[in-house]
């Protein structure tokens, strides 16, 4: 079963490179405008990081009946930043074909903004040089 999950989870991401692939050549062919680039990843990434930090903020805050307007504020530009990116392909490409594309995109870039958040932490820490600390008075 775990052969069948791996072959699984590779075929899926194949389908997902092809489509990518596919909608990119179309675009810039129809439209000359490539959907899926590193501008929209990286507003896209940071707009859900900022969303999902604005919200646990928002929770924390509200537990202790402290200033919500900061996890609100967090949410409001990661959903701008979000907002953009679908503005910017509806008005480089059609509405109906810009606003699908980035449904598709917001869905994609969801999925992969956690493996970038924790492998842009690790590369910090990597850089940062982080070395162990030990305590020898126990």
């Amino acid at each position: 079963m775990l052969v069948l999950s791996i072959i699984g989870i590779i075929v899926g991401l194949i389908v997902i490179a092809l489509f990518i692939q596919f909608s990119n050549e179309y675009s810039v062919r129809v439209y000359k405008y490539e959907i899926f680039n590193v501008g929209n990843f990286v507003l896209s990434v940071l707009g859900y990081i900022a969303i999902y930090f604005g919200n646990e903020w928002y929770i924390q805050e509200l537990k202790v009946h402290g200033d919500i307007l900061n996890g609100i504020l967090l949410i409001v530009i990661g959903a701008l930043l979000l907002f953009s990116v679908i503005y910017v392909n509806i008005k480089r490409t059609s509405p109906l074909y810009g606003f699908m594309m980035s449904v598709a995109e917001g869905i994609l870039y969801l999925a992969a903004t956690p493996l970038v958040f924790f492998v842009f932490i690790a590369v910090v820490a990597f850089f940062s040089e982080t070395k162990p600390v030990y305590n020898i008075n126990d």
